[in-house]
């Protein structure tokens, strides 16, 4: 009895895995091209989780394995021999999921298609992968394309279109068939007014600006030394420039405001905390010192076998260097010497010189130039001083070459036009954001800061004593290039 049993059961058995075999014969390279398809989508935890789980069931199933071959109807042993190959069932199931990359290639198979993105190879472009931060918002695709990229970019806007997302830039990747295109979803949308609280100041040399439709916009001093803030009348670029000061300041460093106006932007607030330079020749003085102390401070530094301030005031026993913040609300009028006489020309030459050597070299040393910009041209923004200031905050502008003398591009002309609204540009990303609006009345409260009124009076008349010095500076006068100088991306820079 027993026997037959046995016997009865081998055929069955036999049968069943004979009809899967020839299945698979049959089917194979359908079947196994599914599973290794499958086995790609391991990556994802969510795969890797359910395969987990098919393994386990399919060990438990051998280990107990007497429960099903000793039953005698037939669909135990069918039922038995599935549970055993469940995982590889699993792996071609999952491999007909589309995952991320597959819904978003058909999501824009046909805005390319209309836009008629099509390579050499007569192909549209493929999805390598999509960069998704959650923490910011961004969102980066890489393509596979024959696609030039200046094809990419001279469809930049309607591709913002098909694709429902704002983009900050498009790039080249590893090699020249990959382009890599940086982004936020099409969705978010940037606030038209935002003010500023103390709440938003960081730690030392970092540097709120104010917010895109996503994230918080900063830079890092440490690693960003000098700024230029450009814009029409109105745009809210002094505002901006205030905001970094009132920020330097609660961060312990030292101001120089440079104001040709009379210093009706730096107000008499403002020279309780540092001291506002509104003649030239002060001007002249001033820049010889900071050249002065920049070689000190680069001498200690290196000396000291540090990188930067950061790290040079990180010493213990040393005496700290503090951040000196120089500001020059409209650079126009300390650059351009149209109209004036020889001895103001020569002046001014001389401190066009020393603004160069310091946006050259005080890199490492806390000594940080923020400049102002309202019309920007050649004259007033010399290329030795330009390609040495990395980040870039950008107003409207209705002229496409003032645009790109600012950004390296004419986005700026096609900014809307909302007081507070800036492009901000650090290597090759050109970011829309609204500024934190900075009022005086409200937020410039000396009482805030704790200082002690004596030593800054201390600190402002040393600089005065010190600059005063006859002073003899060797300015040497380098090109440098943005590429050379501008060594900074968005992962380096906290946004």
């Amino acid at each position: 009895m027993g026997s037959q049993f046995e016997k009865e059961l081998n055929r069955e058995l036999e049968n069943g895995l004979n009809s899967l075999i020839n299945g698979l014969i049959k089917y194979g390279g359908i079947v196994f091209k599914g599973a290794w398809k499958g086995v790609k989508k391991l990556k994802e935890i969510r795969f890797l989780i359910g395969f987990i789980v098919c393994v386990v069931i399919a060990g438990l199933t051998r280990m107990n394995s007497k429960v099903f071959l000793e039953e005698t109807e037939f669909m135990y042993k069918i039922l038995y021999i599935l549970l055993l190959v469940n995982w590889f069932i699993y792996l071609f199931v999952i491999s007909k999921f589309k995952d991320k990359v597959d819904k978003t290639l058909e999501k824009f198979s046909n805005g390319f298609q209309m836009l008629n993105l099509v390579g050499l190879d007569g192909e549209l472009p493929k999805v390598n992968y999509i960069n998704r931060d959650e923490a910011s918002g961004f969102v980066e695709y890489s393509f596979k394309s024959l696609v030039p990229i200046e094809v990419w970019e001279k469809n930049k806007s309607n591709l913002e279109t098909v694709m429902n997302i704002s983009i900050f830039s498009i790039t080249q990747g590893d090699d020249m068939q990959t382009v890599i295109v940086n982004s936020i979803d099409g969705t978010a949308k940037i606030q038209e007014k935002l003010l500023w609280s103390d709440e938003y100041i960081k730690n030392e040399g970092v540097i709120t600006l104010g917010r895109n439709a996503v994230s918080e916009i900063q830079f890092d001093f440490n690693k960003a030394p000098h700024v230029l803030a450009a814009g029409e009348t109105g745009s809210g670029k002094s505002v901006i420039l205030r905001s970094i000061l009132w920020q330097m300041l609660n961060q312990g460093a030292d101001v120089i405001m440079v104001d040709f106006k009379g210093g009706i932007e730096f107000g008499l607030e403002y020279e309780k905390v540092g001291e506002v330079i509104t003649e030239i020749k002060r001007a002249d003085e001033v820049f010889s010192y900071l050249v002065k102390e920049n070689e000190k401070r680069m001498k200690l530094i290196r000396e000291s076998n540090c990188k930067n301030i950061h790290e040079y005031n990180r010493i213990p026993g040393r005496e700290k260097f503090r951040r000196i913040g120089v500001f020059i609300d409209e650079m126009a009028q300390l650059m351009d010497s149209k109209g004036a006489d020889d001895e103001t020309k020569a002046l001014l030459k001389k401190i066009e010189g020393n603004v160069a050597t310091l946006a050259r070299l005080s890199r490492a040393t806390g000594i940080n130039l923020i400049l102002g910009l309202q019309r920007p041209d050649a004259n007033v923004l010399p290329g030795q001083i330009k390609n040495n200031i990395p980040v870039r905050i950008c107003g409207r502008f209705a002229d496409e070459a003032a645009s790109k003398i600012v950004l390296n591009n004419t986005r700026a002309t096609k900014l809307k036009d909302i007081k507070g609204r800036f492009l901000f540009k650090v290597g090759a990303d050109t970011i829309e954001f609204q500024s934190y609006y900075f009022d005086d009345e409200k937020h410039f409260d000396i009482s805030k800061l704790n200082l002690d009124k004596k030593e800054v009076e201390k600190t402002k008349e040393e600089l005065i004593e010190e600059s005063n010095k006859d002073l003899i500076v060797d300015v040497e006068y380098e090109e440098t290039t943005v590429e050379s100088e501008q060594d900074n991306s968005l992962d380096e820079l906290m946004f």
